[in-house]
């Protein structure tokens, strides 16, 4: 059986916000980058701008895929200008839905890489773009 995993302290506060269900553990988690959602260089590194600037005022994007042994966690939670403004969106996916899950990586410029993963329910379909996230991560979420 598939042991909790060890949570980064970001990871570990967004999920205290999350009720959990009795006898439910985390399995897998990973961050997602909030600002960027492709792999052109360019919006690469306007949002690399946009989440200096974002950072310098005191906010955050996080996006966050928690795999638990009952269901998977989408967690999104945003602030700006030191908690002047505050979102957080949480999805909850029966296990029993989920149709796919998979990943891709595409190098542009020989040089920038950009890694995604996507789950896909039996409704609809989440994709995102991963931070740091190695070749063998990345089988290793599509095999959870």
């Amino acid at each position: 059986m598939n042991q909790p995993v060890q949570l980064s302290q970001q990871a570990q506060q967004i999920v205290s916000e999350v009720d959990l269900l009795p006898g439910e553990n985390i399995l897998y988690s990973i961050q997602g980058d909030g600002f960027f959602l492709g792999s052109n260089p360019l919006a690469k590194a306007i949002a690399s701008l946009q989440a200096t600037i974002t950072k310098l005022t005191g906010g955050h994007v996080r996006v966050f895929v928690f795999i638990t042994n009952l269901r998977v966690l989408l967690i999104h939670s945003e602030a700006a200008f030191c908690g002047f403004r505050r979102l957080r969106a949480i999805n909850a996916i029966a296990l029993g839905s989920i149709t796919e899950a998979g990943t891709g990586k595409e190098t542009q410029w020989c040089c920038i890489h950009t890694r995604t993963v996507h789950i896909e329910s039996k409704t609809q379909r989440y994709g995102l773009v991963i931070k740091k996230l190695d070749d063998r991560a990345q089988r290793e979420f599509v095999r959870n």
